[in-house]
């Protein structure tokens, strides 16, 4: 049985605000920066194998999306400007993200 709150309904990368929306079964919308993706992408380059082997990374204040791409009915693969392309956003992860975000 499928959760409502993380049943993807569309997603919208905004190019001018540089965010990228998800409507969710539940009726919520996910707004989540572009930036925060980037940084939190979760490919084991950018976050290691283990937590000891996670990096920081920083100066994506101006890094946009190029492409949106899914994969199969559990996430999608965001390319990014820079060229980075190998994180696999699962949509339970963008949720995380955008209700981790709002309480920050």
């Amino acid at each position: 049985m499928s959760d409502a709150r993380t049943q993807p309904l569309e997603i919208r990368p905004l190019m001018i605000s540089r965010i990228l929306e998800v409507d969710w079964a539940d009726g919520h919308t996910s707004r989540v920066s572009f930036e925060r993706l980037r940084v939190e992408c979760p490919c084991a380059e950018c976050k290691g194998h283990s937590p000891a082997e996670a990096k920081t990374i920083t100066g994506k204040e101006d890094v946009s999306i190029s492409d949106v791409q899914p994969v199969g009915n559990y996430a999608i693969q965001i390319h990014f400007s820079d060229g980075h392309n190998t994180g696999i956003f699962t949509w339970e992860y963008l949720r995380f993200l955008d209700e981790e975000g709002a309480g920050a």
